[in-house]
């Protein structure tokens, strides 16, 4: 049986099963810890605007911006009201996946995880590597 439940904040849904987490990063950045897993990105028409959703098999996240790193790193995913979805530049489609294993190599001027600001959403992806740029 799976254990359901959502929560609003700011304009974000986030929606999870275990073993997905939702803490707070110095009580002004909501980070959300998804599985070790595949993660699947849908672009959603919403009656607030369009939204990227991040979703593994046990859990998911939502919102028009968010940031995905590995606990250090941030980056910005974004939902675009006609263009898609994009990260660091690059569009993705519906059905795109960040692979368990896999590895994003960051551009320069990538965040970190502690510049983020109040309101921000941070999806931890256990299972994604984040390769810092060379210099």
């Amino acid at each position: 049986m799976r254990l359901f439940f959502a929560v609003v904040f700011a304009g974000v849904s986030l929606a999870a099963v275990p073993p997905a987490s939702a803490d707070s990063i110095d009580g002004r950045v909501v980070q959300v810890r998804l599985p070790d897993q595949d993660i699947t990105l849908s672009y959603v028409e919403r009656k607030s605007g369009f939204t990227v959703e991040l979703e593994s098999n046990d859990g998911s996240v939502e919102g028009q911006k968010l940031f995905v790193g590995d606990g250090t790193v941030a980056i910005e995913l974004v939902a675009h009201p006609s263009n898609g979805i994009f990260l660091q530049g690059n569009q993705y489609r519906q059905g795109d996946q960040f692979k368990k294993g896999s590895t994003i190599k960051l551009k320069p001027g990538f965040k970190k995880a502690s510049a983020l600001t109040a309101g921000d959403v941070y999806v931890v992806l256990p299972g994604v590597n984040f390769e810092l740029p060379s210099n």
